[in-house]
């Protein structure tokens, strides 16, 4: 069956720049950038959404938005993936001669009972399926470098969308831009500053510099690297992770990281003594309105 194809082994190196283009070109149009999912995950669910936060259960808020927004996502990227490999084989040449090849022999085997016509439809579509499984392979791999990147501007998205919900002034680098941050000798590991870049040039010492990443693994240590380059007297870095041992939280206290975790994260073991560790809770309650305390004040 499709004899006559060679098995394609790997893409050109045009053929495969052409080919991301494409993905990337549908991806564009068919997937939600990050920020939108969770504008849509906090509208969608809104009345839920505001039940927990009127509740004080911001940890669990955040939790459920990521989980609103990420089952989104996946019903978006299943109708890209099928737009994807339905027009690969229009768009390009060798898949395109496979297909027509296997239409070819199927038109051929004429009036069919309907159990051999699936049999004859599943045989043609696992054979055109291995044909041309570099496409499929790099579809796949651009798919999973899409997951990575997006979990961290969702989780950032949801952050902001929260400060709208309880009218707290930020400014964000994805908002205003990189030049006025690095105006201020702020490299990207910030993400935002309550309650502006104003603000921080006034008085550093009574904003809130936020960084914010879904895991920690070994990247905490950028924004050590922050802090002391950009001589600010701390970050507070938000985080989603769940895996936060004693030695890791007690070397961002030492470098003046103030770590925002969820509410569980904060209750387990030591971590609900340390000083440095507050959970969302705190953060969004105490923390911010402390701040932005001192500035509204000072206006008045």
């Amino acid at each position: 069956m499709l004899t006559q194809f060679e098995p394609l082994i790997k893409l050109s190196e045009a053929e495969e720049v052409r080919f991301a283009q494409f993905i990337k070109e549908k991806r564009k149009h068919l997937i939600k950038l990050p920020k939108d999912a969770a504008k849509v995950a906090t509208q969608t669910h809104k009345e839920s959404i505001e039940a927990l936060l009127r509740n004080g259960n911001i940890s669990e808020a955040i939790t459920h938005l990521r989980q609103y927004a990420y089952d989104e996502f996946l019903k978006e990227e299943s109708l890209f993936n099928g737009v994807v490999l339905s027009e690969i084989g229009q768009k390009f040449d060798t898949p395109k001669a496979i297909l027509e090849a296997a239409s070819a022999q199927l038109f051929k085997l004429g009036k069919l009972s309907e159990s051999q016509l699936t049999q004859h439809i599943s045989q043609l579509f696992g054979a055109y399926a291995g044909h041309i499984s570099p496409y499929i392979y790099q579809l796949c791999l651009s798919n999973t470098q899409s997951r990575r990147s997006r979990a961290g501007k969702v989780f950032e998205g949801i952050i902001y969308s929260l400060y709208e919900y309880f009218n707290y002034a930020y400014e964000s680098q994805s908002a205003i831009g990189k030049k006025a941050f690095s105006d201020l000798k702020l490299g990207k590991v910030v993400d935002s500053i309550l309650p502006s870049t104003t603000a921080f040039s006034e008085f550093r010492n009574k904003t809130i510099v936020g960084s914010m990443k879904t895991t920690l693994r070994e990247r905490w240590q950028e924004v050590v690297e922050e802090i002391q380059r950009s001589n600010l007297p701390n970050i507070y870095l938000l985080t989603v992770d769940t895996d936060i041992s004693d030695a890791k939280a007690e070397q961002m206290a030492q470098h003046n990281i103030v770590l925002v975790v969820l509410r569980s994260v904060k209750e387990q073991g030591k971590l609900r003594n340390k000083r440095s560790i507050i959970d969302f809770e705190t953060y969004f309650n105490e923390e911010i309105p402390k701040v932005l305390e001192y500035w509204n004040k000072d206006k008045s």
